[in-house]
Order: structure tokens, then sequence, then C-alpha cells
């Protein structure tokens, strides 16, 4: 009984306690807390009055539901920083908040920085008047993370009254977390002495040299740079004392093409334990990995080029000069082997010739701080425009309306060599030509052994050219070194008449896909006008040549001519090509348009990304396509909760680009998935398989 009215006193006085609490008045420096779905803050100042001073200190406080965190001023790979506005308030000049010292958070492979829990972020005051009261309101903008990320307004106020700087109730609270501030002093005996680039296989890496007066027990780094560089989570390597480290980050993803880190400003926060300091520095140009190392990587990458450019001669770009290759090789059926040789070793070194060329125009663009890739000369509607009339023309050669001879200067010069003008130097340009129509496509090896090229130095860049196009040229080195092998073929005849006329259609079907890909570039009405005088300029050589008596040799020469100049020169009078680009082909996926900035915010809802980077002019990309994309079980993958971007670079598009550089490409195609379990990304090979699409998906669908 009496322990009964004991509780019943025990719960009267708490009652009685609430109440009074309830009307008792609150500290003039502490605002009441907001409410926000998960998150609640507060405004807080540092004295009961504004003082004598100009100078106010106060902070905003946030309490965070569990599992629930936001960001600092750089947060990492995704995130925002707090946004404040001040509209509103009375008596504020401007005010400078302060980050203290962040986590480091590692979600799905990102790195990300900021806080969970509670967070005190310290704000200095600067009054438009002295001791006068201060009406602050404050828009604080925060964005919060979970599983989702949600973002949260608080509208805080706060009014400090003028009168005495007591010291308030929250000034140890505001002086905590200006202590947690990283300081600009060496006071803390942690320094970092030394940050470096250092090039590890054809990629920059941050190398971070620190010291310390007392043992480090936590040490972590976060490096800040302008424009953003993602970098991964530190490899830290400590000495036997516990004084001195070694943090190394490497690049998540290359560089854009002509940048680098040295010589770049940057912002170094380092924590260990209690300890957090800032530095601002320079990173300095630290060398190359071992030469040993650089060795084996160059070697293995030149390997590469060979094959990659072996590849390439069964890729569809190349079929149409099949028609070139096989009547070459029918025709030196019975010639003497000095001859085979001759001709094939010219057409291997039209080949080698002009992947140097092509290497020398990319390096020269590179200097110039433009960005580059394998095939962009087919982004040039002028370029595809010569390259029609050029197959044309190879047709009708074919075809016997025309024969091309040589300048007698040229001719006399060739015939000097030992080999007939018409001979040497047409499979020299035979060569040429293998060459500017692989470029379109990409294979197995080539993406890798380009991407590597095209990020290091000059000598590097040639090398790998060099090794593509021996690796290109390798079976007219096979004939040329066994010429035997052309005993095998069979004798010509007049069944090689038929052959010509086949393989003419071939190159007119060329002609043709060519047109289609300058529709995309310069509008249909345009291309139309293009196809028209392609087909006089084969109808004019025609009549040329069937029918001299109603054209004159002369005069279908000069016609022709003319309707060659142009076709060739009509895209250079129609402007930038890209305003006519053509919306997307139809077909079973739902395609939206590449924006790279979404694709952080689609990871964090939980979607899965399939990154499609394609041209029209790319006919690996059709193949890849028609033969994989467009059909089960990839299409049903890819339209259930996968968002799929179509990144058109028929035309030149500086986004794309500068996408295709920091996964190391320069070429095309290129599919990435992105995803909760992928979130840096995850490169496809080049041609894809049903297989390899799907395992991709399902591996970045899972959450880590």
């Amino acid at each position: 009984m009496l322990s009964r009215v004991l509780a019943h006193l025990a719960v009267s006085l708490l009652t009685v306690i609430a109440v009074l609490v309830k009307f008792v008045p609150q500290s003039a420096a502490q605002s009441a807390w907001v409410q926000a779905d998960y998150v609640e803050g507060r405004l807080v100042s540092a004295t009961e009055g504004v003082g004598s001073s100009d100078q106010l200190l106060v902070a905003a406080e946030l309490k965070l539901k569990a599992k629930w965190k936001t960001y600092w001023r750089t947060p990492g790979d995704a995130g925002l920083p707090p946004e404040l506005d001040w509209s509103g308030s009375q008596n504020l000049e401007h005010a400078t908040l302060s980050y203290p010292a962040p986590l480091r958070f590692q979600l799905f492979g990102l790195q990300t920085y900021g806080y969970e829990n509670r967070v005190v972020f310290p704000i200095r005051v600067k009054l438009k008047s002295a001791a006068a009261t201060a009406n602050l309101k404050l828009k604080l903008n925060v964005l919060v993370c979970s599983d989702v990320c949600v973002p949260q307004i608080l509208n805080l106020v706060l009014s400090v009254p003028a009168g005495p700087a007591t010291p308030s109730d929250a000034a140890h609270l505001i002086q905590r977390a200006l202590n947690s501030v990283p300081t600009l002093s060496s006071t803390a005996g942690l320094s970092i002495v030394r940050a470096a680039s250092v090039a590890r296989s054809g990629q920059s890496e941050l190398v971070l040299d620190v010291t310390s007066e007392q043992p480090l027990t936590a040490l972590d780094i976060i490096p800040e740079i302008e424009p953003f560089v993602a970098f991964g989570a530190p490899t830290m390597s400590l000495a036997s004392d516990g004084r001195s480290a070694t943090a190394r980050f490497a690049v998540a993803q290359p560089l854009p093409p002509g940048e680098q880190l040295a010589g770049r400003a940057i912002t170094l926060t380092a924590t260990d334990a209690t300890r957090a300091v800032e530095f601002k520095t320079t990173i300095v140009d630290g060398g190359a990995a071992p030469a040993s190392s650089q060795l084996a990587t160059l070697a293995m990458m030149l390997v590469f080029a060979v094959l990659g450019g072996l590849i390439l001669n069964l890729m569809p770009c190349v079929l149409p000069v099949l028609s070139v290759k096989l009547l070459s090789l029918v025709d030196a059926r019975d010639s003497e082997v000095l001859a085979v040789r001759n001709k094939f070793l010219a057409t291997a070194a039209g080949i080698v010739t002009s992947l140097l060329l092509i290497a020398g125009v990319l390096i020269a663009v590179q200097s110039a701080g433009h960005a580059v890739g394998w095939g962009i000369q087919f982004q040039q509607p002028v370029f595809i425009a010569v390259m029609a009339v050029i197959v044309t023309a190879f047709a009708c050669n074919l075809w016997g309306f025309f024969e091309v001879a040589l300048p007698p200067a040229l001719s006399n010069w060739a015939g000097g060599q030992g080999e007939p003008a018409d001979t040497w130097v047409s499979n020299f340009i035979t060569g040429m030509f293998v060459t500017v129509l692989a470029t379109p496509c990409s294979a197995p090896f080539v993406g890798t052994a380009v991407g590597f090229a095209l990020a290091s130095g000059t000598m590097m860049t040639l090398a790998i050219f060099a090794a593509l196009g021996i690796g290109l040229a390798l079976p007219y080195l096979a004939v040329a070194f066994i010429p035997t092998l052309v005993r095998f073929l069979p004798r010509p005849g007049p069944w090689m008449i038929t052959l010509r006329w086949i393989l003419g259609f071939a190159l007119l079907a060329t002609a043709v896909w060519l047109v289609f890909v300058l529709a995309r570039q310069i509008g249909w009405p345009l291309a139309l006008l293009a196809a028209l005088w392609l087909a006089l300029f084969v109808a004019v050589l025609a009549l040329r040549h069937y029918r001299p008596t109603h054209l004159s040799a002369g005069a279908g020469t000069a016609v022709a001519v003319g309707l060659a100049l142009a076709t060739a020169t009509l895209p250079a009078f129609v402007g930038d090509g890209r305003s006519h680009r053509a919306t997307m082909e139809a077909g079973p996926i739902a395609w939206t348009d590449f924006d790279e900035k979404q694709i952080r915010s689609l990871i964090a809802q939980g979607k899965t990304i399939f990154v499609d980077v394609t041209a029209e002019w790319c006919i690996t990309c059709k193949a890849n396509k028609q033969l994989v994309i467009y059909r089960q079980p990839v299409a049903s993958k890819l339209q259930s909760n996968v968002v799929a971007m179509r990144a058109d670079w028929t035309s030149p598009d500086p986004k794309i680009t500068r996408f295709l550089a920091r996964f190391g490409r320069y070429g095309i195609p290129m599919n990435v998935v992105f995803g909760p379990g992928q979130p840096q990304g995850l490169v496809l090979p080049e041609i894809l398989t049903p297989d390899s699409v799907v395992e991709a998906l399902e591996k970045a669908a899972r959450r880590s």
C-alpha cells in the first residue's frame, strides 16, 4: 500500500516538473528544434547577447535519424553540400560556415564524405551594426541519405538581443565543434610534406608523404581538387615507428585527354584520431613507376595492338575491301615470286603508313587541347561524303568504267623502283584504303591498345599504332614472305568478270551505308541530293564507257569530276550536322538520352543503368544491337528495372568523348553497366555476347 502511494506521488511530482519546464522561458541563445522527415535542427548562439562587438558566433546543430547521413563541403563521388540562405535576416552583413572534420563513407564502391548521427556547424556572423539585436533567419537545405537520398529543408530562426555577451549554455557545444574544424596551422604535429603525381600503367596516381610528431593511429586523408577528380580509397603504408606514412590514391577514372595531376593546386584534409589538419599545396611530378613495370606494360600493349589489328580484318568495316584483296590474290597467282612479294609489301606499307599518319594527326589534335578518339574522322560529314565518292569510284573501276593513269613523273619514279607504276602505287593506295575503312570498327584488344596509346606519350602512341598497322597488314605480310600461298587459288579466267561485278555492287552497298550515315548528320533532303549526284556519277561513267559516241571521254570525265566534287563538298555548306540528328530508331528497348549527371542519382534509387555509346557509322555497334541487345534474353533484361541510355557519337559530342576518356577508351562500341553493385561502372567487351551482358546487369543490380 505504501509503495503504491509513493508511486502516485512520484508521478504527480514529474507531471508538475514537466508543466513548469514547459512554461520556463527558453534561452535567447537557442532556437526551437525544427523537425523534418529524417533530420531535425536548430540555431544556437555562443553568447546570450550580442555584446559590444559586430561579431557573433553561432552554430547550426543537426540530429539525424539512425542510418542517415549528410554531406561535407566536398561530398565526394555523390551527394550535395549544405546550402544556406539568410534572406530575411536583420542586422546581418554576411555569415561564414565552418565544417568539422568529416567521416569517409564507402557505399557501393563510392567514396563520400560527411556526418552521421549529429553534427554542429560553427558559423561566424558579421553584423551590420555592433551592439544591436541580430535577428537571424536561416533556410538550411541539406541532402540526407540512407538507402535513398532525400532533400530536407529546415527554416531556423534565432534572435540574439543586444546586451552582455555572457557565455550561453551552448558555448561549450560550439567550442567543441570549432576544435574539430581542421586547422591550417602545424600545431597538431601532423604534416603532409609532399604531394606527387606518379604514372603507373599509363594512369596517374596521387602519392602523399605524411609525417607526425606522435605515432599515427587512424590516419585518413581527403583530397580536394578542381575540376573534380574522383579518387579511390587510399592505400596506407605506415613506417615501423608509426611517425610517417605514404598514402596512395588511384584515380578512379582516367583523366580527360591532355589533363594531368602534376601542377594542379590541391587541398588535403588529414585526420588522425582527434587531430584534423588542412593543407594547401601543388602536386609535383613524381615521375613514373619502375622502368621494368613500364616495359612489361608496353610489351603487353604492343601484343594487344598486333592481335587487335589482325582481328580487324574480320570486322564488317573491312569486308567491302575484300573485293580488292580477292582480286589482288587471284591476279597474283601466276606472277613471279618477287612481283608477288613486292605487291603485298606495298599494300602492307600503305596500311602501316596510314596508321602512323592517323597517329600523328591524333597527337597533334590532342596537343592542341582537343579530345581525340578512334574513328572520329567519321564524325565529319565532309569525310563521309568523300568516302562515299571514293567507294563509288572503286566500284566503277571494278566494273571497268574507267582506268586511272598515273602522272608521267610518278610513273617513271615507280617504274624506276623495279615495279610497274600502277602495281606499286595502286597496292600502296589499297593498303591506305583498307585502313580508312577499318577505323569505324573496333575489335577485341583494339580499344585497350588505343586507349593506352592516347593516354601515353608521343613515342608510345606511335609504337602502338605501328603495331596495330602490322597486325592489320599480317595477311599481306604472310603472302609477301610465303608467296607460294597464292598458288592454292584458282587460275584467272572469265569468271573474274562476274566476280568484279558482284564485288563492285558490294562496294556500292558500302556507299549506300555512308549515305545513311550522312543523313543522320546533315538531314535526309541533302543526303538524298548527294545520293542523286552519286547515281549520276555512275551513270555518266557508264555512258562514257559504253556509248562514247553519245558522250566523249573528255566531256564525260569533266562531268563525272564535277559531280564527285559537288557530292564531296556538299556537307561543307550545311553547318553543324548535329542539329539534323534523327530520332532514335524504333526497337524493343526504350532508350533515353545519355545524361551522365543522372547516373549517380539513379544508382542511389537502386536502378541499373546500361549505357550504349554508339554511332551510325559504327558497324560493330549495329552488329552488337542486332545480334545481342535486341534479342532475348538481353532485351527482356533491359526492359525490367534497367535504364537504357543511348550516347549517340555520330557527330562530335564533347560530353561523350570525356565519358569515353574516363574509362580509358577512345573508340566505340563501348557499353558500360552501372548499378548499386557497380557504381563506378563495369565496361563490357567490344564484341558483346548474351552471357556477358546478362552477367554484367545482374552483377550491377546486386547490392554489396
